[in-house]
């Protein structure tokens, strides 16, 4: 496959499709990989849970691949794999992907094989080494290691003639020993270090002096964990939150409503406009800023805007008497059999004689399994002649 993208590959094999919602879980790590996906449309989320705690590795989008690890003999999931937007993929098998791969050279399979090997180190690092705790506490952390070796050390060495006094209990380490710690268990940048110290001088849980050796930090290794924990508690949730899926059924738990609500308002791309996946975070931050009429309340559609049989909530009735009187009654019958009582369904009817509306149920009565794909198409079709006729007035 050298010479096409996996998604043109994808396209010719006409290999199966599925979708997926906005916080749709995919697989979790642990099972089998019986196929690989390809994304068409949409995004991807890659996430590790460690330590009760859920990190994104990354973020795939069209045309990238994922599920299937080519370093390894038995095929199993690394990770978990979630829908950050609405999303669109090929599956593709196993079988295929190892036939694919078998025929392509020797040293190309090596490189392959190598890459997904080290991709699988990388995300297993960043799951384990993402920090979920705001920085001022960590730094706190440390200060407190350093300045407890600093006490033992005046507990055994004689202060020198002409030195300053420090105050019992009271740790002063260097601080370019500070710095030098923070670059090699952090891997923060010197600029990083020094902004992280100077909110700690700020909020006076520390101070800088200068020493006989050089400038030293001057703190209380007994009360500086728990006073910048008292500082910065109310944002350590949030910060955790943040990285936190939820599953439709919370989501819907949350906001108090029907989860097929939901589930329809997402189909018909009702909160395009705002930045939105199923993470916890976003999810509150919405409801506070919108508020719950926002997740309850359809949005109002345009006539250029309607898409889906369920616009008809917002066609006029006389438009939509004008297109309905002339469909087959049998042919409405498919599409009101997939609806739930509402307003479509409502106003379908409303627009039927008293005759045509005995037709139709007796076509619902006499109605075996429904095809939905040939009640989406009849559907789409009402749809499209009501929104012709509307923007024509």
């Amino acid at each position: 496959m050298p010479t096409q993208s996996i998604l043109q590959f994808a396209e010719r094999g006409q290999y199966s499709q599925v979708r997926a919602f906005a916080g749709e879980v995919l697989y979790t790590e642990g099972m089998p990989a019986l196929h690989m996906y390809v994304v068409k449309d949409g995004e991807i989320d890659l996430y590790l849970v460690r330590d009760e705690k859920r990190t994104v590795v990354e973020t795939l989008r069209k045309g990238q691949c994922f599920g299937i690890e080519p370093h390894l003999a038995t095929q199993s999931r690394l990770h978990n794999a979630a829908a950050r937007t609405y999303c669109e993929l090929f599956l593709i098998d196993t079988r295929t992907v190892s036939d694919s791969v078998e025929g392509c050279p020797d040293l190309a399979q090596s490189i392959l094989t190598t890459l997904s090997e080290r991709l699988s180190v990388a995300h297993k690092l960043i799951g384990t080494r993402v920090n979920y705790q705001p920085d001022l506490l960590i730094y706190a952390q440390l200060l407190y290691l350093l300045g407890m070796a600093d006490l033992g050390k005046q507990a055994t060495t004689p202060a020198s003639r002409g030195s300053q006094p420090v105050a019992p209990g009271l740790a002063k380490p260097l601080l370019q020993d500070v710095m030098i710690n923070a670059r090699l268990m952090f891997g923060h940048s010197d600029k990083h270090i020094r902004g992280c110290l100077a909110k700690l001088l700020t909020l006076h849980i520390a101070r800088v002096e200068d020493g006989g050796n050089g400038k030293q930090i001057l703190f209380s290794p007994k009360d500086i964990v728990s006073q910048v924990r008292n500082i910065v508690s109310s944002d350590v949730d949030a910060d955790k939150l943040t990285y936190e899926y939820i599953s439709v059924d919370e989501f819907a738990a949350i906001l108090d409503i029907d989860r097929k609500l939901i589930l329809r308002k997402l189909a018909a791309g009702e909160f395009a406009d705002d930045i939105f996946t199923f993470r916890r975070a976003e999810i509150l931050r919405v409801l506070n800023e919108k508020g719950r009429n926002f997740f309850l309340e359809r949005k109002i559609k345009k006539p250029a805007e309607f898409s889906d049989v369920t616009d008809l909530e917002f066609a006029d009735q006389k438009s939509v008497f004008a297109v309905v009187s002339k469909v087959d009654t049998l042919d409405l019958a498919k599409v009101v059999s997939s609806m739930e009582e509402g307003a479509v369904k409502t106003k379908i009817l409303s627009s039927l004689s008293a005759r045509r509306r005995e037709d139709l149920e007796a076509d619902l009565r006499d109605m075996g399994q429904v095809d939905p794909i040939d009640a989406q198409r009849i559907g789409k079709e009402i749809i499209d002649e009501i929104k012709a006729l509307m923007l024509k007035q």
